[in-house]
């Protein structure tokens, strides 16, 4: 799964909008438990910067439910610090081809 498109965040303590690009959040966590229909994975990004303009602590949670494999079933996001006001769009890809897994 990866993140399509910028995400656009405010800043609660001082308005400030801040863009991030998929590819300044680092790679996600990856959980999985076995299903009824296979194995549902939990993708996990977290990514955290500091307000430029006021030094707030800003925190954005992207969260994807890929299951059954190759579907995406749910997606979630969250803040601390900031507001989202434009949201990514998550896509599932092959796990293989994208995060290398240990």
């Amino acid at each position: 799964m990866r993140i399509i498109g910028k995400i656009k965040i405010k800043c609660k303590k001082c308005q400030k909008i801040h863009d991030i690009c998929p590819e300044d959040i680092d790679d996600p966590e990856i959980n999985s438990d076995e299903r009824s229909m296979g194995y549902e994975i939990q993708y996990i990004w977290e990514h955290e910067l500091i307000c430029d303009r006021c030094n707030n602590n800003l925190k954005i949670t992207l969260e994807g439910y890929e299951y059954p494999v190759g579907i995406l079933n749910y997606q979630e996001f969250s803040s601390e610090g900031c507001s989202i006001i434009v949201e990514p769009s998550l896509e599932i890809t092959n796990i293989d081809d994208e995060y290398e897994m240990d």
